[in-house]
């Protein structure tokens, strides 16, 4: 593949996902749903571009997001959770033991959401509770954030393999 088509792929990928990033602060929710629908967008780079166009596109993202994206706790969830995970699983779906794979995925998930809140806390000063509300939020926002990376990972799995069956072969085609 030549490298300008790689490079404008890349480029319009990044200006996609820095958009869709802006989205992430109209409510609560999609500021956990765009960088986890911005993250899904490095499946096909990986497969059609390969790895260092995902992460070349991942960082500038990245960048462009802690600059111009208002929503800190969006952009955070990009940059340290949702944008380079799907480039990473890959290599973490090899580990022949199920359980261990999913210990080691978990592990990586909950210490970044940790240091994720830690930096929207104390670097942001953005509050995890308002006044009033229970301790008890941050268990429960802890295991619903599992629970909804445990559905991100079988997704990125199920949405691989339907690239790789679909559309991988088409769209390399179309790029030749």
């Amino acid at each position: 593949m030549k490298k300008a088509t790689t490079l404008a792929v890349c480029s319009i990928v990044t200006a996609l996902s820095v958009v869709l990033m802006f989205f992430g602060g109209i409510t609560f929710i999609l500021a956990y749903i765009m960088p986890m629908l911005v993250g899904m967008l490095m499946i096909m780079l990986k497969r059609t571009f390969g790895t260092s166009s995902a992460w070349i596109t991942y960082t500038a993202t990245s960048v462009l997001s802690f600059i111009l994206v208002a929503d800190k706790e969006c952009m955070l969830m990009y940059v340290m959770l949702f944008g380079f995970y799907p480039i990473i699983q890959s290599g973490l779906n090899k580990i022949k033991i199920k359980l261990l794979s999913l210990i080691i995925k978990l592990i990586i998930f909950n210490s970044l959401l940790a240091a994720v809140q830690f930096i929207l806390v104390y670097v942001f000063g953005i509050p995890f509770l308002e006044d009033g509300e229970g301790k008890w939020l941050i268990i429960l926002f802890a295991v619903l954030m599992n629970i909804l990376f445990i559905m991100y990972d079988r997704l990125l799995i199920t949405l691989t393999r339907l690239y790789e069956i679909k559309l991988e072969k088409k769209i390399k085609k179309y790029f030749k």
